[in-house]
């Protein structure tokens, strides 16, 4: 029962974060009421308010970036619908440059990849043709980050409005989806002989990494 409850809330994650997508792309290009618009705002600045309050240490100096935040989104928004178009594109810019942080920074000499350690995790001991495959994978996650940033940058200066947000808002969640599909077949296909692992299995193991391995008091 507990199990069911468990897939289901996660069903109703991913739709509910497909359709928040959705509404932000028509706010920014058809244009929508204050009230929708200001709870599209609201929402990230929500689950970054979460974080702050249950994982980080430094509380006092997340809650001032959080108000900051949360004062320069709503300035934005107030503005043209190119104002508003950037108030939606901040927090997609700032997740990726996040990430790419935080797989980027285990690709430093005397540290151990990040996808390496969750393969760990999972798999024990690791054959050094799998850990040198992991030690690419991070490096390949870290590219796609960096891809979804300056795709992002650049659409938004070069590029209509409609054009961008379809990138940023309905293009975003089915590429991610397409990078964990295309390396898990090309795992399987490549390491056949090595254990496999699913994609929700790797879901997994990043979820309970991120909870083992908490950063240094006073970092974050």
């Amino acid at each position: 029962m507990k199990q069911a409850i468990g897939w289901l809330a996660k069903t109703l994650i991913v739709f509910g974060c497909i359709g928040y997508q959705w509404l932000v792309h028509s706010a920014v290009v058809k244009g929508q009421g204050e009230a929708v618009r200001l709870t599209l705002i609201v929402l990230p600045l929500l689950f970054f308010a979460y974080w702050v309050a249950t994982r980080s240490d430094r509380k006092r100096l997340w809650f001032s970036v959080l108000l900051l935040s949360a004062g320069s989104t709503y300035l934005l928004s107030q503005q043209s619908r190119l104002g508003l178009a950037a108030a939606y594109g901040i927090p997609h810019g700032v997740i990726y440059l996040s990430l790419l942080w935080f797989f980027g920074r285990t690709l430093i000499k005397g540290r151990e990849p990040l996808i390496s350690r969750l393969a760990r995790r999972v798999h024990g001991e690791l054959p050094a043709a799998l850990e040198a495959y992991t030690r690419r994978l991070t490096f390949a996650w870290c590219v796609f980050f960096a891809g979804q940033i300056i795709t992002s940058a650049l659409l938004f200066k070069f590029a209509s409005l409609n054009t961008w947000s379809l990138f940023v808002n309905l293009l975003n969640f089915p590429l991610l989806v397409l990078m964990f599909v295309g390396e898990y077949l090309y795992r399987i296909i490549r390491h056949k002989n090595y254990p496999k692992a699913s994609i929700m299995t790797t879901i997994r193991a990043f979820t309970d990494d991120g909870r083992a391995v908490k950063a240094p008091k006073g970092v974050f």
